[in-house]
């Protein structure tokens, strides 16, 4: 039952730092990525829908090109990516999207390294949140107080892995975000 409970805090932890790990893919830097878009939603015939669903990219250095599988939906795409505050200017040939991304301004970079250090720390606090839960269900399953004793001993380990890991993608993403 111990084990049981451990696992399942172990899986939950991983599963909020591949969260904040795809949270950080959000965030643009000066090489072109799809991930930027993947909040993008489209208004697709009164319905919202992710960009991604509708189009594919294709990347290269500093240029992003949209691609949709349709091409009636490529007014609809355009207006979504305007719209989307990532400060992006979308041009169109009727065929596809070409996104520049220009260099980002140092002021910028800084605003995106605070986002990203807000974002690592609301994964640090679901990783001590799923501690703080798995922590009571461990007490309140009637075990010996050694076996108990052990399990949070594991626990706690487990959480500072996490949280390490957790830093680890942070330093990167500033790295890569204040880079020229």
């Amino acid at each position: 039952m111990l084990d049981e409970l451990l696992e399942d805090a172990v899986e939950r932890m991983a599963s909020a730092v591949k969260h904040t790990q795809s949270e950080f893919a959000t965030l643009r830097t000066d090489r072109a990525s799809g991930a930027v878009l993947s909040r993008v939603m489209v208004d697709y015939y009164g319905e919202k829908v992710a960009l991604l669903e509708l189009a594919r990219t294709a990347s290269h250095e500093n240029l992003l090109v949209v691609i949709p599988h349709d091409s009636n939906d490529l007014v609809a795409i355009e207006r979504a990516i305007r719209l989307s505050g990532l400060d992006l200017n979308p041009a169109s040939d009727g065929k596809v999207i070409r996104l520049v991304f220009p260099p980002l301004t140092e002021e910028r970079r800084r605003q995106l390294v605070k986002l990203a250090r807000s974002m690592a720390e609301e994964g640090r606090v679901a990783i001590r949140h799923i501690r703080r839960s798995t922590r009571s269900d461990l007490n309140e399953i009637g075990e010996s107080e050694d076996e108990v004793w052990r399990a949070e001993k594991s626990l706690q380990q487990q959480t500072d892995r996490h949280i390490t890991m957790t830093d680890e993608l942070l330093a990167n993403k500033e790295q890569e975000l204040l880079k020229i």
